[in-house]
């Protein structure tokens, strides 16, 4: 069982579409463009979705360097590895960025945007990163604060790589201007595509542009997008797979997945704090897909006795390497995944404690429809 923060556990379906090789000219590769932006318009609020072959990376590149020009004047917010990741990549397109840095003890608000887009005035963007992957905290606010900064005159881009599909975001409703994310996170598909959601606003203003990469060029995507195609040879497997893994969250239900993401992520904060482990955090900023904790014993002692018992997670990145774990919430973890990490945890740990299934809540189990698909 894989609980790392992506790639994720797929269903039989989405893998078996992911070995579909075709002409990316023909009008079954069409057909598979067309529906799978149909439905991420759907899902996330917005007007276009740019699918890309490559990673979450790739997303939020081609996010920056479209949509920004060298000399801009940016602000951007980080709460760790990530975060400081989208401002390198920031300072790499020749921005002038402006820089709020949290911890994993802070809290975001609408008046810490405020402050920071007053304290700098010439800001034209503000990037967030609403899921921090590397600590397991997330922006809770985000309507709030996305708002606020748009009603002051400032362009939003979110950082949704790891949070899109398993917590609410909505491009229209929150005032966002771009959202990159990703195939093999929170929608349950294999590897392989970065995704550009873009507002109806930002959508009419991008076009082609000569002082970028063309890979990286959201407006040469959207021309053939218009065509239901994309510009360059893609991964024509990753492509299906994301409409199957699409459909099957349709299937679902959106707002059923962000529940089911919420539930097993306090079963799993509860289940720790009863082994008094330190989880990363706090209340008012807990991610639901990434939880990340110190164990009670070393973390490499830790994840091999995890991995003795068939569980894969991640270790901390940076700083955090040898202090913390961190368990992926993404995509279909059920509560009985849950309940059979915790189980391992607790063995390992020397607790003489297990959860039951009656502790499983049931909000955390997908439907039969999900589950036999796999």
């Amino acid at each position: 069982m894989m609980l790392i923060p992506g790639p994720v556990n797929v269903p039989s379906s989405v893998a078996k579409a992911s070995g579909l090789v075709v002409n990316h000219r023909s009008q079954q590769f069409r057909d598979i463009v067309r529906e799978s932006e149909s439905l991420l318009n759907k899902f996330a609020g917005s007007d276009r979705a740019i699918m890309t072959t490559g990673s979450g990376t790739t997303a939020v590149e081609s996010m920056i360097f479209s949509l920004t020009s060298s000399g801009d004047d940016v602000g951007a917010v980080t709460f760790g590895e990530f975060g400081d990741r989208l401002i390198d990549s920031l300072h790499r397109r020749g921005l002038n960025v402006s820089t709020l840095n949290m911890t994993e003890n802070d809290v975001l608000t609408e008046d810490d945007i405020k402050d920071f887009i007053v304290r700098n005035s010439r800001m034209k963007s503000l990037f967030l990163v609403q899921n921090e992957t590397g600590n397991g905290t997330s922006i809770h606010d985000m309507r709030k604060i996305t708002m606020a900064a748009k009603n002051m005159g400032v362009r939003v881009f979110v950082d949704s790589v790891s949070a899109f599909g398993g917590v609410p975001i909505n491009v229209r409703d929150w005032g966002i201007d771009a959202v990159a994310t990703c195939s093999q996170k929170g929608l349950a598909s294999v590897p392989g595509i970065g995704i550009v959601l873009l507002g109806e606003e930002m959508a009419g203003m991008v076009t082609p542009r000569d002082d970028i990469p063309q890979y990286l060029d959201l407006g040469i995507s959207l021309k053939f997008l218009s065509k239901n195609e994309t510009p360059y040879t893609p991964s024509t497997g990753s492509f299906n797979a994301l409409r199957e893994a699409l459909r099957i969250l349709e299937l679902e239900g959106l707002e059923k997945r962000w529940a089911r993401h919420h539930s097993n992520a306090e079963y799993l904060r509860k289940s720790l704090k009863l082994s008094k482990s330190e989880i990363l955090g706090n209340s008012n900023n807990y991610s639901d897909t990434v939880i990340a904790f110190r164990p009670r014993l070393p973390v490499k002692d830790t994840i091999a006795g995890l991995a003795s018992r068939g569980i894969t997670v991640s270790r901390g990145m940076g700083k955090l390497a040898d202090s913390i774990i961190r368990v992926g919430n993404l995509g279909i973890v059920t509560g009985k995944d849950i309940q059979e990490f915790v189980n391992a945890y607790y063995e390992i740990s020397r607790i003489r404690e297990s959860n039951t299934e009656e502790s499983i809540p049931p909000d955390s189990m997908p439907g039969p429809e999900i589950m036999n698909l796999f």
